[in-house]
C-alpha cells in the first residue's frame, strides 16, 4: 500500500483564460510535467511530493439550504423518502449498501447545490437527487453494470415515466419513483422552457449510460475527448441544471439558453463536477475495476501513472473554472428582468461546482470513515482490488413494462 496524493484546485500560478471557442472545439491543455514518470502498470510503490492545499473557487462559498435543517432536525435519513421506498420494497440493496446509502447524505448535497429552492421544492429535488444517485448505482455497481438490454429497457421505462408522470404504470419502481417526483414538479409549477430542457437532458443521460454500459461490458476506454463528450450527459448535470431552473421557479427565454456563452458555462460547470467527482471516486472504482473514469482514460492515453493523471485531471478543472469565469465577464443583456434571472440560473451552475466540492468531502460516499484524514491530508491510501460489483439486485425489471 502507499498514498496518492488528490491534488487539484491547487494554488499555483494561473492558468491562462481559454477563449470560448477552445472548449467548443474540444479542449486540449499541454500535457503536465511530472516529477513522476512512472509506468500507469508499474509495481513499484512510488512516493510523491505533496502539494499545497486547494485553493477557494472563485465565486461561491458553502451555502446550505436554510430547509434542511427544518426538514432533517439533525436526521438527515428523512430526506431521502421516495428513495427509500424505492430501497426497502423487495431488497432491492442489501442491508449493508442500504445503510452506506443512507451514509452519503444526497440530502446534504441537494442543499449545498440548490440552496435558494423553497421548502416545497427543495422537497421534491432532494426526492430527485436521492433517485438518480440510486438509479446511477444501479447501472454503476448493479446488475445492470454490464447489462445492455437490461439498461435500455430500465431507461426506456423511465422516459416513459417522465412523459407520463400521472398515469403511467410499471413494474419497475426506479420508473415508478421518477413518476413521482416529476409529478410533483410539474404540479408546483415549472416553465415550458424547463420541462423540455429536462426531458430533452435525460434522454441524453440514459443514452449516454446505455453506451457506458456497452464499453464497460467489452473493458472499452474511449480516447479523452471523446471519454469527456460522453461524461457531460452520464454525470447527469445537464438535468440538474434543468432541476436548477425548477428550484428557482425562473422562466428563462431560448434566446439565453441558445447563446454561446450560456453553452460554454454549462459545459465547464458541468466539468468541473464530473471531473472532480472522478478524483473522488476512483480509488472505490479502481479497487472494483470500474474504468469508466478520467484518471483511467488519462492513463492510457497520456502515459501517466495515477498521481500524473491526477495531476492532469486537475488542470483541466483550473482551466475549466478560468473559462468559466472569463465566459461570464463577456455575458450579453437580455434586459433587466431576463439578467436577473440569468444570474440566479448562473449561480445554481456555480452551487454544483462548490456544493460538490464541499459535499464530497464532507459526505461518507468515496472516503468513509477517512473522509476527515482525507480532507485535512488530501492524501488517499489505494485500496486493494475486490470482487466485482453487483450487490444490487433488481427483482422487478425483467416483469416490468
Amino acid at each position: 500500500m502507499f498514498t496518492w496524493i488528490a491534488s487539484f484546485f491547487r494554488p499555483a500560478e494561473q492558468a491562462a483564460h481559454q477563449q470560448p471557442a477552445d472548449l467548443e472545439a474540444g479542449f486540449k491543455p499541454k500535457p503536465l510535467q511530472t516529477a513522476s514518470t512512472a509506468s500507469p502498470t508499474s509495481s513499484t510503490p512510488t512516493k510523491v511530493k505533496k502539494t499545497a492545499a486547494p485553493a477557494p473557487l472563485p465565486f461561491a462559498s458553502r451555502t446550505v439550504n436554510f430547509f434542511y435543517e427544518v426538514f432533517t432536525r439533525g436526521r438527515p435519513d428523512l430526506l431521502w423518502r421516495n428513495a427509500k421506498y424505492y430501497f426497502n420494497t423487495g431488497s432491492l440493496y442489501l442491508a449493508r449498501k442500504r445503510a452506506a446509502f443512507e451514509a452519503c447524505n444526497f440530502g446534504l448535497l441537494t442543499a449545498m447545490c440548490y440552496p435558494d429552492a423553497d421548502h416545497e421544492r427543495f422537497r421534491v429535488l432532494c426526492d430527485y437527487i436521492n433517485c438518480l444517485f440510486a438509479f446511477d448505482d444501479l447501472t454503476d455497481e448493479g446488475g445492470l453494470r454490464k447489462d445492455g438490454s437490461g439498461t435500455k429497457k430500465a431507461s426506456d421505462i423511465i422516459m416513459n415515466a417522465l412523459a407520463h408522470p400521472f398515469s403511467f404504470e410499471t413494474e419497475f419502481r426506479c420508473g415508478r419513483v421518477f413518476a413521482s417526483f416529476w409529478g410533483r414538479a410539474v404540479e408546483l409549477g415549472c416553465s415550458v422552457g424547463t420541462q423540455r430542457r429536462f426531458l430533452e437532458y435525460t434522454d441524453l443521460y440514459v443514452q449516454a449510460v446505455h453506451e457506458q454500459v456497452l464499453h464497460r461490458a467489452r473493458n472499452y476506454i474511449p480516447p479523452l475527448e471523446e471519454f469527456i463528450r460522453l461524461r457531460r450527459d452520464t454525470g447527469a448535470l445537464k438535468m440538474c441544471f434543468a432541476m436548477g431552473e425548477f428550484g428557482l421557479n425562473v422562466d428563462i427565454p431560448d434566446v439565453v439558453f441558445e447563446c454561446p456563452l450560456i453553452r460554454i458555462m454549462e459545459d465547464c460547470s458541468n466539468d468541473v463536477v464530473v471531473l472532480s467527482n472522478d478524483i473522488y471516486s476512483y480509488n472505490i472504482e479502481q479497487a472494483q475495476g470500474d474504468t469508466c473514469n478520467i484518471i483511467e482514460a488519462a492513463m492510457k492515453e497520456k502515459g501517466l501513472n495515477v498521481q500524473g493523471a491526477m495531476d492532469y485531471a486537475g488542470e483541466l478543472v483550473k482551466g475549466r473554472i478560468d473559462l468559466y469565469t472569463a465566459s461570464k465577464a463577456q455575458l450579453p443583456s437580455w434586459g433587466p428582468k431576463v439578467d436577473a434571472d440569468v444570474q440566479r440560473y448562473l449561480r445554481v451552475l456555480e452551487d454544483w461546482m462548490t456544493g460538490g466540492f464541499y459535499w464530497s468531502l464532507e459526505s461518507k460516499r468515496y472516503f468513509g470513515d477517512q473522509v476527515d484524514r482525507v480532507k485535512k491530508t488530501l492524501c488517499v491510501e489505494i485500496l486493494p482490488k475486490e470482487a466485482p460489483r453487483g450487490q444490487i439486485v433488481i427483482p422487478d425489471l425483467d416483469r416490468a413494462t
